[in-house]
């Protein structure tokens, strides 16, 4: 592995870091609901965060998406189907706890987001010794997600009382299809990565640094998903009157809402940072990573915050087993690069 390839990896390790423990800070929004925290947090990580950064690192915005409107109508897109996966996304968190939700999510936004890019450039590359390596990793990793459903799906029944067991498991039943959904919609940002390199070469012909050109992207693609997540939580402003819940806790609420979003959109950037500096890989092999760390540290943050406070030993086992396929199909996948 090459110096390049090193730092990247770095990068994504931290990345996935911020990935898995952003949604941390909404526990401390007690009385507010999903679009309390959840609108605070896209103005911060999909508006004001994406553009400041761009602004400082990328010369040349206007002349760099009005010289190339079709490829800046894609990655726009792409960002608009994944904002409907953000919106799954907050509620899958929301409806299954921190630790399992973003197991099921991430493993899924981590198989579809590595194997589509690859499919779509040449699927001969799956043949080549490192394809071969990425899908063993790929595979280690499902065997972990499925470890970890089970041992989720195991402290939900360990957690309802018995009078509320059926609907307890109604409840699991409905957050796994939302959790599903979204790591379907997920993997469409690392898309709007991909088909967004003619911006960001663009970006550095401008003069910017190749290690900050991602930032061009990300600009457009979150601002596309903005639009689709603030109109979510104001439509439901409108349903539940939750607005008023912003009375309760103004400044301190919106401080932690605004510091996830801040995290997250941290994640992105190093992402795209990371990516750059990997090459080809940084669009397989880099967000495989990236995801599956999301995953660790995800889990990590829903023990620490007592989500498995309680269980059983019939529940944990799984999910340590789930934590340990992880760790080897990380492993397994530096390999790949």
């Amino acid at each position: 592995m090459d110096a390049n390839s090193l730092t990247g990896l770095l990068l994504i390790l931290l990345a996935g870091t911020c990935s898995g423990v952003f949604s941390v800070p909404f526990k401390f929004n007690r009385g507010w609901v999903w679009e309390n925290n959840w609108f605070v947090w896209s103005f911060a990580a999909l508006l004001v965060m994406p553009w400041a950064v761009a602004w400082l690192t990328v010369p040349g915005l206007g002349a760099l998406y009005g010289g190339n409107p079709g490829g800046t109508a894609l990655v726009a897109l792409f960002g608009l189907l994944w904002g409907v996966g953000a919106i799954l996304f907050g509620k899958g968190i929301d409806a299954l706890g921190i630790s399992l939700s973003l197991l099921i999510m991430q493993g899924l936004i981590n198989t579809v987001g590595t194997l589509t890019p690859v499919l779509l450039r040449d699927p001969a590359e799956l043949l080549a010794p490192s394809g071969l390596r990425m899908l063993a990793g790929i595979a280690v990793l499902l065997a972990g997600i499925v470890l970890f459903a089970v041992a989720g799906s195991r402290k939900a029944q360990l957690q309802e009382s018995a009078q509320r067991q059926s609907a307890g498991g109604r409840r699991f039943r409905t957050g796994l299809l939302i959790c599903l959904l979204a790591g379907i919609f997920g993997p469409m940002i690392n898309f709007a990565f991909v088909y967004g390199a003619p911006l960001q070469q663009r970006a550095v012909e401008l003069g910017a640094d190749p290690v900050y050109a991602g930032n061009a992207v990300w600009s457009i693609a979150l601002t596309a998903g903005f639009l689709v997540n603030a109109a979510e939580c104001l439509r439901l402003f409108r349903r539940n009157g939750s607005w008023r819940n912003y009375g309760q806790r103004r400044a301190g609420g919106l401080a932690w809402a605004a510091v996830a979003g801040i995290v997250w959109y941290l994640s992105i950037m190093l992402y795209g940072m990371g990516g750059s500096q990997m090459g080809e890989a940084g669009a397989t092999v880099g967000w495989a990573v990236m995801q599956s760390v999301a995953i660790i540290a995800g889990n990590v943050a829903g023990i620490c915050a007592g989500e498995w406070r309680g269980t059983t030993r019939h529940a944990r086992t799984p999910m340590v087993a789930g934590l340990a396929c992880l760790i080897a199909g990380i492993v397994i996948l530096s390999g790949a690069m």
